[in-house]
């Protein structure tokens, strides 16, 4: 069954039974030793029942010692959006400033996008933002879905 990206985060989606956290992230996604305290520890920090951790991804091999451990404190923040024609298909493309040094190390970064490639929530931003499963082969459009509807739900 291929009708893309959205009606299989979708099914995926289906599988959630009610866990305090839901996260949703890219396969080619690694992860630093203690990355599930810290990111609850940030979620946490907000004060916000609400908020949504969401970030594109970068290059994080670079990134990690050989056991595993985060070898720089840099965090990336995408700040812009684009559609540019591929062809016959429009595609939607997100321009990141340079991955950064932050003031205050281990506390989340506001950003002003939602992106598939990274999200971490209070389990019932699954329930709120469901994916729409009548968004059959949409790739490019798909975080502006979601990010509209979560604003509308109070995230």
């Amino acid at each position: 069954l291929a009708v893309g990206p959205v009606f299989a985060r979708h099914l995926c989606n289906r599988f959630y039974r009610g866990e305090y956290y839901a996260m949703q992230m890219d396969a080619q996604a690694l992860f630093a030793m203690n990355w599930d305290t810290d990111i609850i520890r940030q979620h946490e920090l907000t004060g916000d029942e609400m908020a949504v951790l969401s970030s594109s991804l970068t290059n994080a091999d670079e990134g990690l010692s050989s056991t595993g451990e985060a070898m720089t404190n840099t965090r990336p923040v995408v700040c812009e959006t684009h559609f540019y024609d591929k062809g016959d298909v429009m595609h939607l493309d997100t321009g990141s400033q340079p991955n950064f040094e932050p003031m205050e190390i281990g506390v989340p970064e506001l950003q002003p996008f939602w992106s598939a490639a990274f999200s971490f929530a209070r389990g019932h931003f699954v329930v709120n933002v469901p994916y729409d499963m009548y968004q059959p082969m949409i790739f490019s459009g798909e975080e502006i879905s979601v990010a509209i509807r979560a604003f509308s739900m109070g995230y």
